[in-house]
């Protein structure tokens, strides 16, 4: 018998069974990440464009996943309280999400309240201050996304030879005699701590800045700051730096830019701001702030954790989309504002994927050629006691400083 007359039942048994409905395709499971909104909004729109580009990107790789990005500068990512913003995403309710981008100065508070799961990190991958920043205890309890370090940006081609809180102040008062050396906000229980410890990082290179957390304050440290802090006021009894008039939108960065203030201090991506302040002027010369009686970079780090609820299938969807977060493609769109419209500034955030720098266009790039050499030897903020030391160390710091 011929081999097309053999398929001629079967043909029969298929037509007869196309009656039949066809099964209810599976939906694609759902997964929420909240990631940081401190960013600069590149393309303008509310982070619309970056979080769509993300969302189709990722579900072109992982079709049975509805991933949902949420960037909502309304949810406060510090917000640590019982029944608050972050127990509330990282918790079983219908409002909680899969995935959260936070600062690892909360991490271990986030982990002793049971609120994350370790999660698995491909080592070598990050630099290694962003590794050492998501371990506790042995256990890796995040994926690095950004480094944050505190820069100082100046037109001073001598700016390169600051190397303590005292010759800075120098330098800066010498590009213009008589306008205010450096605009930076100090301000803030969460702020003006960090720079202390940035400083106190600047005194004692080679020391874990776990030590710097707990009072008293280190006397060197704070007397180098205070020079620092106290060349911001012009005007007798009138510092803009501490009192709060630097604290919102982008006043220091448009001081600087608009040639209002010799110098910028604040983390790298807010050179954004200062570009769009001014588009025609050059890019300026960076180096990593030295607060303190010499010159050593800290880092905080950014990371991705997991909602402890989210196991089984959840948790390697999860863990999907934090393999996907790390890509340096990833981080590229990101960094170079590819959501936005050609031409649009670089977002000049610091990477934790150490293969971002060597690829480009970041290799290429003038500015982010000058920041990878600010991160070597960098160590990052302690994730374990900020929380709960910041408050003591402000009020403490007002009163040395003021």
């Amino acid at each position: 018998m011929h081999w097309r007359a053999l398929l001629c039942p079967v043909v029969l048994v298929l037509g007869a069974c196309s009656e039949s409905p066809d099964p209810t395709p599976t939906p694609p499971r759902p997964l929420k990440a909240v990631l940081f909104p401190y960013i600069p909004d590149a393309a303008g729109d509310g982070f619309a464009s970056l979080k769509q580009r993300l969302e189709a990107d990722f579900e072109r790789a992982n079709s049975d996943i509805d991933l949902d990005i949420v960037f909502d500068s309304q949810l406060d990512l510090y917000d640590l309280d019982e029944g608050g913003a972050l127990n509330q995403l990282l918790g079983p309710g219908t409002g909680a999400a899969q995935v959260v981008e936070v600062d690892t100065l909360i991490l271990g508070s986030l982990a002793s309240k049971g609120w994350i799961q370790p999660v698995p990190m491909q080592p070598g991958v990050s630099h290694p201050a962003a590794e050492e920043a998501v371990r506790i205890s042995g256990e890796d309890y995040g994926v690095p996304t950004y480094l944050c370090t505190y820069v100082v940006y100046s037109r001073s081609p001598q700016l390169q030879t600051a190397t303590d809180g005292a010759s800075l102040v120098q330098i800066l008062g010498e590009v213009s005699p008589g306008k205010r050396p450096l605009a930076v906000n100090f301000d803030g229980s969460w702020t003006l701590p960090s720079s202390y410890l940035d400083a106190w990082a600047d005194t004692h290179p080679g020391t874990a800045l776990a030590s710097a957390i707990t009072l008293p304050l280190d006397s060197p440290s704070v007397a180098s700051f205070k020079t620092v802090v106290d060349s911001c006021a012009l005007e007798q009894g009138v510092n803009p730096c501490l009192d709060g008039t630097y604290d919102s939108n982008t006043v220091a960065e448009e001081a600087f830019a608009t040639e209002q203030a010799n110098g910028f201090m604040g983390y790298t991506e807010r050179l954004f701001f200062i570009r769009q302040a001014r588009p025609s002027q050059p890019l300026p010369q960076v180096i990593s702030v030295p607060l303190g009686t010499g010159s050593a970079p800290a880092v905080f780090v950014d990371a991705l954790v997991l909602n402890a609820n989210c196991t089984g299938t959840c948790a390697q969807d999860a863990h999907a989309f934090t393999e996907f977060m790390s890509d340096p493609e990833v981080r590229r769109l990101i960094a170079f504002s590819e959501d936005a419209p050609a031409g649009t500034s670089p977002r000049y955030l610091l990477q934790a994927n150490r293969a971002f720098y060597q690829q480009e266009p970041a290799r290429s790039d003038p500015m982010y050629q000058k920041f990878e050499p600010l991160l070597s030897g960098a160590r990052p903020y302690p994730n374990q006691g900020f929380p709960e030391n910041r408050k003591a160390l402000q009020t403490a710091l007002l009163e040395d400083l003021r």
